[in-house]
């Protein structure tokens, strides 16, 4: 399958989805991602694509669906590509009118075959036409045989790693709106073909695996034995040592000026701790780490090195006796992390190379995005699209909601690139001062003013004495595009947590027996996903694993948004040392742990 040049998704990309509707009795190119490739009753083939947006302008829409072509049950014969199961969920909860689907001729019905589900593809030179009379009216997208001459007609797969900034706004879309339904419990039979119905025997039935109703609690606090913790602090904790791998108020909870025990966290962590907790603390409390560098403890020894999340975000190696003694092996916290390609690298040279020589006997995890099956753009990438958005509105305030820690890079070179002063609240100023950042280059715009604003706080001015846009610098969305009226704020796709193709690619590098995830609970298929990504996996072990993560039963009466609310409530510790034994059902074990109003279980 040939990868599209630089010059034809140049042209490609540039597709407008509100202009869809006008395209008829004309060509057009256009960059989309693959639904599925079908063959029709009468040995058509028919390439279904989307973007992840609807399509205009809105007052041709409904007379111009009525006329589209769509294959329906009559017409389908079978999957030659079938449907990815997450973009057949979304297009039968939007509906159709989001496909885009092409009649393919000729020499193009071999690289079609090619496609899988979710490739991205650039499309030159289809033909949108009309075909019968007024009352018959069929609108049709087909893409003609030849691929040579002037038209340059063919389709080409995009990387998704393609820094055309269109392509990535489409990527983008794409998913953002399949995160609407990565949960979604319900399975999906395209056609309204039942299991029953054995006319075709061709026809792709999807179904959800079982194993995604057994879930796990998140082991969100780290003890390890007796002795440290990580990202876990009590005023009555015994252990002797406390690690801290990052600032973030969820966890650093419970760091105050009156804790007793010393805190073991990075340089950059230690110099802006103190302003996250809102307190002085002692200066004999704070224990800073440099990068790289093993650290020697009592029978342990532990080296920080960068997780590329926020500033001052470490990943903690543990090593020595102490923990060949209570885990069996070395033991590697992730915290909060993201694993982009750049990142990555860094562990195939001298200085981080070693990490993937050690046999780790468990890994703690950040899962935070693992069930949510969708690429993740480069955050270099989101500083283009972030930069572009600004640029697009030149006499328009505008507004940037964040977090005290977070972002800090992304808005300091906004403003060395558009050479214009950024305005920060004061609390988030005063952390990112103390780590070095500047948002100052270049001079005020006396026609806007761009502000970064607290997030949790800020709300819209009812009245406001010049226009004003808010733009979301975010991964959790549920849409993303330019503003409308239920969607007011433009949103930029950027994450410092890790894509599942991103964890499953780090979790390739490194030799472990086990996992435990720490950021949400997670299915028994996800888990089996995870250890098989292993250098050194076997079913043997993965079966031992199992059992020591206790999974129970969703049952269909209980959400996953309660699930996720009261996992900490229902499973503190491992299920198998309640005295009552696991339970049968999520719900069973809510009740049974209120009834044994057991005290929390911290160590794994």
């Amino acid at each position: 399958m040939s990868i599209v040049s630089q010059e034809r998704l140049d042209v490609c990309a540039k597709f407008d989805d509100n202009k869809y509707y006008t395209e008829f009795q004309s060509y057009y190119n256009i960059v989309a991602q693959v639904h599925s490739l079908v063959l029709t009753t009468k040995n058509v083939h028919v390439l279904r694509v989307w973007r992840g947006s609807s399509f205009g302008p809105g007052h041709l829409k409904i007379r111009r669906e009525a006329q589209m072509f769509h294959i329906d049950k009559e017409m389908f014969g079978s999957y030659i590509v079938p449907p990815d199961i997450q973009v057949m969920r979304i297009v039968e909860r939007l509906g159709k009118s989001d496909l885009i689907e092409i009649v393919v001729y000729d020499d193009h019905i071999e690289t079609v075959k090619k496609l899988k589900s979710l490739d991205f593809v650039a499309i030159k030179n289809v033909h949108a036409y009309t075909r019968g009379d007024n009352l018959t009216m069929t609108l049709t997208m087909t893409l003609h045989g030849g691929n040579g001459g002037k038209h340059d007609r063919g389709i080409w797969v995009v990387p998704e790693n393609s820094e055309n900034l269109n392509f990535q706004r489409m990527k983008a879309q794409c998913a953002a709106r399949l995160l609407i339904v990565q949960n979604d419990p319900n399975e999906y039979r395209e056609f309204g073909i039942s299991d029953s119905d054995e006319s075709n025997s061709d026809v792709t039935v999807i179904q959800r695996d079982p194993d995604e109703n057994q879930i796990a609690k998140a082991r969100n606090k780290i003890v390890i034995g007796d002795h440290i913790s990580v990202d876990y602090f009590q005023d009555s904790s015994k252990c002797n040592y406390h690690f801290l791998t990052h600032a973030h108020s969820d966890h650093c909870r419970g760091i105050n000026a009156n804790f007793p025990h010393k805190v073991y966290c990075s340089n950059e962590t230690a110099k802006i701790l103190h302003l996250i907790v809102g307190e002085a603390l002692p200066e004999d409390m704070i224990r800073p780490l440099d990068l790289n560098i093993p650290y020697k403890f009592e029978n342990f020894q532990v080296t920080a090195i960068d997780a590329n999340h926020c500033p001052g975000a470490v990943m903690f190696v543990f090593q020595g006796p102490l923990i060949d003694e209570i885990a069996g092996g070395a033991i590697l916290c992730t915290g909060d992390f993201r694993a982009e390609a750049s990142y990555m690298r860094q562990f195939d040279n001298e200085k981080l190379g070693w990490v993937k020589d050690i046999n780790f006997a468990r890994i703690y995890l950040d899962n935070t995005y693992f069930s949510v099956d969708v690429a993740f753009t480069s955050r270099e990438i989101s500083e283009q699209l972030l930069q572009k958005e600004i640029m697009n509105h030149p006499d328009t305030d505008i507004v940037i909601p964040l977090h005290q820690l977070g972002r800090e890079r992304i808005i300091e070179n906004l403003s060395y690139r558009i050479y214009e002063p950024i305005f920060v609240y004061p609390e988030k100023l005063a952390i990112s001062k103390a780590l070095g950042f500047f948002y100052e280059y270049g001079i005020p715009n006396q026609k806007r003013k761009i502000q970064v604003v607290e997030k949790r706080e800020w709300k819209m001015p009812e009245a406001l004495e010049k226009p004003m846009i808010v733009i979301e610098v975010t991964q959790v969305d549920n849409l993303y595009g330019g503003a409308s009226e239920s969607n007011p704020n433009i949103r930029v796709p950027y994450s410092d947590h890790s894509s599942r193709e991103e964890i499953l690619k780090f979790l390739e590098c490194f030799k472990f027996n086990n996992i435990y995830p720490t950021s949400k609970s997670y299915s028994k298929s996800e888990f089996k996903t995870m250890m098989k990504a292993g250098k050194t996996f076997t079913e043997e072990n993965l079966e031992r694993q199992l059992v020591l993560h206790g999974f129970v039963e969703k049952s269909p009466d209980f959400p996953e948004e309660e699930w996720q609310v009261d996992q900490e409530e229902c499973m503190d510790g491992d299920i198998d040392e309640w005295e009552e034994g696991p339970s049968e059902t999520v719900s069973e074990a809510i009740v049974k742990r209120k009834n044994l109003k057991r005290a929390r279980t911290k160590s794994v």
